[in-house]
């Protein structure tokens, strides 16, 4: 039998011819933890393409990996984690909970955040955040409270944590906290990507933006 190139299910695009490829490789993998595992990092990929419609076939792609093989864990917890992050950013707060509750959720039954970014209930206390309600607000605090900061390796994971706890708990009226933690994220050094002159801030640059001109705001109060 013809060996397959490993490059059919790392597309960063789709259109029809795509689509046959895929689907022909992936009726002659063999077993399900391979037919996963293609599954998910191919619907990943295309959840990073900038057009709806190919983002549409990520989410297809990601979904039927969590029906047709859930038992699959590896490829499944992964899977649920980008989910998150995709709706996440679509400002789908509610699909964004679900997925980063399952994951959290498993990291527990585990006693292991393996396979994850091991940041997943902070990016559950972000959706709950965002949601704006309080009952979702005072469970994001405790997200972040409890989160072993340890596990906090880069200087990025780093800020990421001072400045969605210094959002939260200013928001809660928890004052003190809050400006300990503005402090904590404006004490690190953080990098904006630079920006031709001729063209407009990237959306990641002026999010970045925004957030560290609140801290500074709850950092003087």
């Amino acid at each position: 039998m013809k060996k397959l190139k490993d490059d059919w299910y790392k597309n960063s695009t789709w259109n029809g011819t795509i689509d046959s490829k895929f689907e022909d490789a992936l009726k002659r993998a063999r077993g399900n933890y391979n037919k996963a595992e293609y599954l998910q990092i191919q619907g990943s990929l295309l959840l990073d393409n900038a057009q709806p419609n190919i983002q549409a076939v990520g989410v297809a792609l990601l979904s039927r990996l969590l029906e047709d093989f859930p038992q699959e864990h590896s490829s499944v917890i992964l899977a649920q984690e980008k989910l998150g992050d995709y709706y996440l950013q679509q400002n789908n707060h509610q699909q964004a909970i679900h997925f980063f509750t399952l994951v959290t959720n498993y990291c527990i039954e585990q006693n292991s955040r393996g396979g994850t970014t091991t940041i997943s209930d902070l990016k559950l206390a972000e959706a709950l955040f965002k949601t704006n309600e309080s009952i979702n607000l005072e469970q994001a605090y405790l997200l972040v409270i409890k989160y072993p900061v340890a596990l906090l390796k880069t200087t990025t994971q780093k800020f990421y944590y001072a400045a969605l706890a210094a959002r939260i708990c200013h928001i809660l009226q928890k004052k003190e906290e809050a400006t300990n933690f503005a402090n904590t994220a404006l004490a690190l050094p953080v990098v904006l990507k630079p920006v031709a002159t001729n063209r407009k801030p990237s959306a990641a640059n002026k999010q970045m933006e925004t957030i560290l001109k609140i801290l500074e705001e709850i950092s003087k109060q």
